[in-house]
């Protein structure tokens, strides 16, 4: 049946599982040690694989940082980098706060070391909440609305990373990908047992507008092909419909998946007389050699629950 995993996965969840645990006993036992940075270290991560808006709520805190006059550096790995050997997210991160202040690798412990050398007070540390070796001050967990617990299970079975007694390290859960008008109250109510010291909060990912290739704003309608290689393809289906695009169609491809020039034109080609549409992470991985270049599905983070309180926590006010 669809959807249904095969049963051989389960015995290789389970000896992740147990991979999992001995990780954990050696740091909690010691054997093995995290290091410190001469910075406030902040991780936005979350439990499962997928998208669940590290980036969007990153980018976020680090304006929010700056108009604070906090000079603020963001960590991420360097996954999947594309031809010019820069990942999607490096780009994105480096357009909104120039170089200098993104660090991008392998290794986030050296890359965060790097950061605070180079003067930031805070690193942000984009999808560290899985990185043992680098401490943090704070972990921020997020949690998707519409896919909560990543099946249920661990890799390869399902989409969690640990278990979900791991948000017991968490210092604040982040539901994210609300739906418009969403109460957060029934979810806050399910994950509160799994970490009841956490700060709780939600927010969802707002419509900031539609631009064309030449970064041009434009009004939305009508049909659209939506082409992406983000974690969560059918949430970026749901935000076109909400930007007012119908009927939609999905091109889902493997997450941050470099698009060639024949896949382009490909779907160029299948989106005929409706709009080409694309996120801000996607077009960064769009050739521009391309015969037709998409529109940009521009989105921002809103808080719709303790984002004041977040804010402080992460910028250690009042700490």
């Amino acid at each position: 049946m669809a959807g249904v995993n095969p049963p051989w996965l389960a015995p290789l969840a389970d000896l992740y599982g147990l991979g999992w645990e001995w990780r954990r006993e050696s740091f909690a036992r010691g054997w093995r040690t995290q290091q410190r940075v001469p910075a406030r270290v902040v991780s936005i991560g979350n439990l499962t694989v997928g998208g669940a808006g590290k980036t969007t709520l990153a980018l976020a805190l680090a304006a929010m940082a700056r108009d604070r006059g906090m000079d603020t550096a963001v960590v991420c790995r360097r996954y999947r980098p594309g031809p010019g050997g820069e990942g999607d997210e490096e780009r994105m991160y480096r357009a909104a706060l120039g170089g200098g202040r993104t660090f991008a690798g392998s290794c986030k412990r050296d890359l965060a070391q790097a950061a605070a050398a180079a003067g930031a007070r805070l690193v942000l540390v984009d999808d560290g909440f899985s990185h043992w070796p680098l401490a943090r001050d704070v972990d921020v967990v997020m949690l998707d609305a519409t896919d909560l617990w990543g099946g249920g299970a661990l890799l390869p079975a399902g989409r969690m990373r640990e278990p979900r007694r791991a948000l017991q390290r968490a210092h604040a859960l982040v539901i994210s990908r609300l739906a418009p008008g969403e109460d957060p109250a029934p979810w806050f109510a399910e994950v509160r047992s799994f970490a009841p010291a956490a700060l709780l909060a939600a927010g969802r990912h707002r419509i900031t507008g539609v631009r064309d290739a030449g970064g041009l704003a434009v009004t939305p309608g009508g049909r659209a092909r939506v082409v992406t290689a983000t974690g969560n393809p059918a949430a970026v289906a749901r935000t076109a419909e909400e930007a007012g695009y119908g009927p939609v169609e999905l091109a889902a491809y493997l997450d941050h998946h470099w698009f060639s020039v024949a896949e382009a034109d490909r779907e160029g080609d299948r989106a005929g007389a409706g709009t080409l549409l694309v996120t801000a992470k996607d077009v960064v991985r769009w050739p521009a050699q391309a015969s037709r270049q998409p529109h940009v599905l521009g989105v921002g983070w809103e808080w719709v629950a303790g984002g004041e309180a977040i804010a402080r926590l992460v910028m250690g006010e009042g700490a």
